[in-house]
Order: structure tokens, then C-alpha cells, then sequence
């Protein structure tokens, strides 16, 4: 076995096609220490291609698992039905399979990124300062949303599972949240970025509890959008950065990213309370190098999202960022950025295939790059969407 340490991220369709008993001993013999199972997961039209070509089409928002609504406190959104397996079979076939064999199954949650969620509790959604629902996107400052990331994270973890990987447990940008979105307008990051904002009453109110200029706030994002959609985008090709948005909103805007940051901490110092006690890792899928792909320093990004690294850092147990690059210097160049900057050891996430890596060799660099960083855990994405050829290439890579 590699010394190091890999999962591969890995719908529940792999175990709909083909039993646990079969899938877990040939990932082990690729080379991987376990997998990161989706158990919670948004809407999809994926090609398929490990276990033969299928295109398959995910359900949103939904558990792949018998949902317990006993780890759901009594305010909090649950799960419907619908959205839901009607029994553990696949499960806890899985784990049983899986403590068989020395493998470790740590839990895949998108938590905030759930339109089954946000059409059926359209007071949950981000809502933005012109009234507009996103409603792909809860709100975690909304008391009943926070509570429902609790009781899903309560339930995952009773479940003899490793850890969670937690991805989207923060805010989101204007795009990527539905099948298809019609923008048919030039618009600057700085537009879309305040275009998404959440002004719900739940974050307004947060802001309120320490600020006293929310009024004048709300009246200044919504003037200077009303004036884009009106006529152009002046900020066209400006950098989105917080010294620009203070230059065009004013300085209570700083206060309200920091409000808002507030709240994205607190929720996670409430799961990990949850993880610790159920002695399971958490780490932070952090997404934050898609914000921008040409960027080295993705964590100063993170804000965009409501993620203040400084308090986030301290509360996770590793991050676990998608290095997605096509070149092997830009994969160390952002995984060192992590490394002298956040947290001394990570977790990297590789995409093994298209658009990211054209040839074994090049998976081979990327993985060296980051051995040679001190990087020992290396996770792949999506196992289900691999040839057999990738998965060989994960192997030599491995091995190397």
C-alpha cells in the first residue's frame, strides 16, 4: 500500500451497480485507503463510466440514506421523504464491507446547495437586497437551516462513519446554482457578487444586533444595482476585492462581510462540537480555488464565500481544497499557498481526468509535486466518472 493516504470521492451509484463486496477490495487494490461517499447531494446529469457508460441524473438535495429524524431538533428543516432512500441497505452494506477490509468510508455532504430544501422552504434561501430568492442557496444564518446542517451532521455521524467531508457549508456566488441560467447581460464580478448577497431578515438582523447603518446599506447596494440592470456595468473588468467594494458601497459593507463571516464560524464550531463527540474528522471541502482558476492564492478568495480562514482554520480538522489545475507548478504553487498560510497540512483534491490532467505523466507530476510539499493525503474526484485507464494512472502515481 501507497504511503499515502488516498479516497476517492464516490457517488452512491456505485453501490446501486455493483455490490460493496466487489467495489471496496478493487479500490483497494488501486491503491486507495477509502472513499468520501456522497450522502448528501445536489442535482446532477453525470456520464458515468467506471462501471460501464450510463448517463445518470441526480435528484436534489438528496440523502442517500433513511434519514433520523431524531438527530433533528425540533425547529429545525428536515428532509422530506422524497428526498431520501427508504432503507440503510446501501449503507450499512458499505460499512460492514468496508470495516471488513481496513477501508475507511468518511461521509460526502453538500449542506448548503439544495433546491429540494430552498423550493420547499422558501423562507430558508438567500434572498438578495432587491427581494430576489436563490433558491438553490440556503441561508446559514437562518436559525432553521443551521439547525438542519446540525441534525443531518448528528445523523451522518452516528452512523460508524470516519469523518465528514463537508463541502458548500457556507454562502454562494450569483452562478452555478441551477440547469440553466440566463444572463443576458455583461456583468462584472462586483455586480454579480453583490447581486448574491444575502439581505435576508435573518442575516439583516444579525448585522443590526452590532450596526446601526443598516437602512443606508440596503438603500446604497440596491441604488447602485438598479443603476446597472438599467443601463451597464461600470465595473466591468475591476477586481473584486473588499478595498473595491468599500471604494463603491462604503465602509459598512466590510462590516457586513465580517457579520456574515460571523455566522459561517459559528455554525462550524457548532458541527465540529458534533464531530468531536462522535470522535469523527471534519474537513472543509473548500471550493474556493474555482472562484477564481487562474489564481495561486485562492484563500484570499475565501471571503467571497463567508469563510474567514483565520477562524475556520482553528476549528476543522484539515482543509481539503480542490487543486484543480491543468499544469503540475500551478498544483504546488496553490498547495503551498495552503500550506504556509492556513494550515501545515492538507488534504488535496485532484481531478484525475479531463479538463484537468491529458496524460498519466501528468497525473505523475502532480502527485510528486505535492509528496515532495510534505502533502501524505491526496483524495481523486468522482470515482464513478473514471475509465479504467485513470484509475491505473491513480495506481503508478500511487506507487511512484
Amino acid at each position: 500500500m501507497s504511503a499515502i493516504k488516498s479516497n476517492a470521492f464516490t457517488l452512491a451509484y456505485t453501490f446501486f451497480r455493483e455490490p460493496a463486496q466487489k467495489v471496496i477490495p478493487e479500490l483497494k487494490s488501486y491503491g486507495f485507503s477509502g472513499i468520501n461517499l456522497a450522502l448528501n447531494y445536489h442535482s446532477s446529469r453525470d456520464l458515468l463510466l467506471r462501471q460501464g457508460p450510463q448517463l445518470e441524473y441526480l435528484s436534489d438535495g438528496f440523502h442517500y440514506y433513511k434519514v433520523d429524524n431524531q438527530a433533528y431538533e425540533a425547529n429545525a428543516i428536515k428532509p422530506d421523504l422524497k428526498d431520501q432512500l427508504p432503507t440503510n441497505q446501501v449503507l450499512d452494506s458499505v460499512l460492514k464491507v468496508a470495516g471488513e477490509n481496513d477501508f475507511q468510508v468518511n461521509a460526502w455532504a453538500v449542506y448548503m446547495h439544495n433546491s429540494a430544501i430552498g423550493m420547499a422552504h422558501p423562507d430558508s434561501v438567500v434572498t438578495n437586497v432587491l427581494g430576489n430568492k436563490f433558491l438553490s442557496e440556503l441561508c446559514p444564518a437562518n436559525p432553521a437551516v443551521a439547525q438542519y446542517a446540525l441534525g443531518m451532521t448528528r445523523d451522518l455521524a452516528s452512523r460508524g462513519i470516519s469523518g465528514i467531508r463537508a463541502e458548500s457549508l457556507h454562502f454562494h456566488g450569483a452562478r452555478h446554482g441551477e440547469h440553466h441560467e440566463r444572463f443576458f447581460i455583461e456583468l462584472s464580478s462586483i455586480t454579480e457578487f453583490l447581486f448574491a448577497l444575502c439581505f435576508c431578515t435573518y442575516c439583516k438582523k444579525n448585522y443590526e444586533e452590532q450596526n446601526s447603518d443598516l437602512a443606508a446599506l440596503v438603500a446604497k447596494v440596491s441604488s447602485l444595482l438598479l443603476a446597472v440592470f438599467d443601463d451597464k456595468d461600470p465595473w466591468l473588468g475591476r477586481k473584486l476585492d473588499k478595498q473595491t467594494l468599500a471604494e463603491i458601497v462604503g465602509e459598512p459593507i466590510l462590516k457586513y462581510l465580517a457579520s456574515r463571516e460571523q455566522v459561517v464560524a459559528n455554525l462550524y464550531k457548532k458541527i465540529a462540537e458534533v464531530t468531536r463527540k462522535a470522535e469523527i474528522t471534519l474537513n472543509f471541502v473548500d471550493q474556493s480555488p474555482l472562484l477564481d482558476m487562474s489564481s495561486e492564492d485562492a484563500i484570499s478568495n475565501s471571503w467571497q464565500v463567508g469563510i474567514d480562514n483565520s477562524q475556520i482554520s482553528q476549528i476543522i480538522n484539515r482543509y481539503e481544497p480542490l487543486i484543480y489545475r491543468p499544469q503540475s507548478d500551478q498544483v504546488a504553487n496553490l498547495a503551498s499557498n495552503y500550506l504556509k498560510n492556513v494550515a501545515p497540512e492538507i488534504t488535496a483534491i485532484l481531478r484525475p481526468t479531463y479538463p484537468d490532467c491529458t496524460s498519466a505523466n501528468n497525473l505523475l507530476q502532480k502527485v510528486d509535486a505535492l509528496v515532495s510539499l510534505g502533502v501524505k493525503e491526496i483524495d481523486f474526484y468522482l470515482l464513478d466518472t473514471m475509465r479504467k485507464s485513470d484509475l491505473d494512472n491513480i495506481k503508478d502515481a500511487l506507487k511512484n
